[in-house]
C-alpha cells in the first residue's frame, strides 16, 4: 500500500505560511498599541507635572503658563486618538488571524480525516492479504 499523501499538502503550507504572516502583524500592531499606551501615559504625566499659575504673575508668565497647559493637555487628545486607531488596526490584525487560523484548521481537520481513512484502507489491505496467505496455505496443505 502507498504511503499517506495529503494532496492538499501544499495548501496547507502556503495556510500556514499565511497565519504566521497574519499573527506576526498581530503582535506588531500589539508592540504598536503599547508604544501609543505609554505616549498617553507619558502625556498625562507631562500635564500633571506641568506648572500651574500660582499667585501674582505678569500677564506674559500667566499666558505662557496657560499656553503649555493647554499645548499639554492638546497633546493628551492627539495621544489618546492615536492609541483609539491603534486598538482599532489591532481588532483588524486580531481578525485577519483569526480567520487565517480557522483555514488552517479546516485543512488540518481535512488532513486528519483523510489520515483515518488511508489507516482504514492500509488495515483492509493487510486484512486481505493475511487472508489471501491463509487460504493459500491452506490449499497448499489440503492437496498435500
Amino acid at each position: 500500500m502507498k504511503r499517506f499523501h495529503f494532496r492538499l499538502a501544499q495548501v496547507l503550507r502556503v495556510r500556514r505560511l499565511q497565519e504566521e504572516i497574519a499573527r506576526g502583524a498581530l503582535m506588531l500592531a500589539n508592540r504598536e498599541a503599547q508604544t501609543a499606551a505609554d505616549a498617553v501615559n507619558a502625556r498625562v504625566a507631562a500635564y500633571a507635572d506641568a506648572a500651574r499659575p500660582a499667585g501674582a504673575q505678569s500677564y506674559d508668565t500667566f499666558n505662557r503658563t496657560q499656553a503649555h497647559l493647554d499645548n499639554a493637555a492638546a497633546a493628551i487628545t492627539v495621544a489618546r486618538a492615536e492609541y483609539r486607531s491603534r486598538l482599532e488596526v489591532v481588532e483588524t490584525r486580531r481578525a485577519e488571524w483569526a480567520g487565517a487560523r480557522q483555514r488552517v484548521a479546516a485543512l488540518e481537520r481535512l488532513e486528519e480525516r483523510r489520515r483515518a481513512e488511508h489507516a482504514v484502507e492500509v488495515r483492509r489491505a493487510e486484512d486481505r492479504l493475511v487472508d489471501d496467505l491463509v487460504v493459500a496455505r491452506h490449499a497448499r496443505g489440503a492437496h498435500v
